[in-house]
């Protein structure tokens, strides 16, 4: 149950880094708070992956995020297609 805390968590925090980063690609101007917020985020980020890894979490359902509609990894042509 704590594995799973930790991994929404971590998927909290990289929507709000990435939610961030695009508000600061189209901003002129960004305020100093902005930045060490972002700052902060990254480093929770890291120490939270870096957490999940130590404990060799694992998500119990599966998302979007690997198995998507958009996902081209699975609709690779196989060896034998390829050649044809």
């Amino acid at each position: 149950m704590e594995d799973d805390r930790l991994l929404d968590n971590i998927h909290q925090i990289q929507q709000r880094i990435g939610n961030t980063q695009r508000m600061m690609n189209n901003s002129v101007d960004i305020d100093d708070t902005t930045r060490i917020k972002l700052k902060l985020d990254q480093l929770k980020y890291q120490f939270l992956y870096l957490e999940a890894r130590r404990r060799k979490a694992k998500a119990k359902a599966t998302t979007n995020i690997i198995f998507g509609d958009e996902d081209t990894f699975l609709k690779q042509p196989s060896r034998a297609e390829k050649h044809w």
